[in-house]
């Protein structure tokens, strides 16, 4: 057990020091594990998102030798496809896809595409002719389809491993906050497949013919 990198984490103001061989763990609100935020911070969702934005400028920039030149625009393309994309939609499947969080992946990728033409936002080209010019994978319809593939696997699992168990959990019962109830995870799922959908995800033909439907009506949405 690395005790410099283990963290304790509480949604409860009550918080116990706790010690092992003599040395106090840190409590901490936010925590990366695996490449992805954790925290019970209500906006959480939009500080992974804006986190995987940074990395993923971060990595456009190491990588500026290419995207920067003369290359052609198609080899710019798959370097972007193969390596941004990846960075910037890590852990989407778990993302919930409000008109913020979209825009962020949205403005995101059209920076990109404008960096690596060197086209600047002054110019007012229209993304729509700058996405003919790149061919690029669509970063946001890439992110939906990931999620949706994921939340089929999740239903599918026969055994009661943890990742099933806590996707599907309903959580407390109560009533939620007055005024606009916050965005959950399977919102974006209910909206094509109402609240029966993990009965439809159970069947993996019926699931997959249902992917396009999901993606586009959530990229027409935002």
């Amino acid at each position: 057990m690395n005790l410099t990198k283990t963290k304790i984490m509480t949604n409860s103001n009550w918080k116990k020091h706790i010690t092992i061989n003599g040395e106090q763990l840190e409590y901490v609100e936010k925590y990366i594990y695996l490449g992805k935020l954790i925290s019970f911070d209500k906006n959480s969702n939009i500080m992974g998102i804006e986190r995987r934005v940074q990395l993923t400028w971060n990595k456009y920039w190491n990588l500026k030798e290419i995207f920067k030149s003369n290359m052609p625009t198609d080899i710019k393309t798959k370097v972007m496809n193969s390596s941004l994309l990846p960075c910037l939609t890590y852990g989407c499947q778990t993302w919930k896809f409000t008109s913020i969080a979209t825009n962020k992946i949205n403005t995101c990728q059209r920076g990109l595409e404008r960096g690596m033409l060197n086209i600047k936002k002054i110019d007012k080209v229209r993304h729509t002719k700058i996405r003919k010019t790149t061919k690029a994978t669509d970063a946001l319809n890439y992110a939906l389809e990931l999620e949706w593939k994921w939340a089929g696997h999740v239903v599918r699992y026969t055994d009661r491993r943890w990742t099933a168990r806590v996707t599907l959990w309903n959580g407390p019962t109560g009533k939620r906050s007055r005024g606009r109830p916050p965005t959950r995870w399977e919102d974006d799922l209910r909206r094509i497949d109402g609240p029966n959908w993990t009965d439809i995800a159970r069947n993996r033909d019926v699931w997959a013919s249902l992917e396009e439907t999901f993606t586009q009506s959530g990229v027409l949405a935002y």
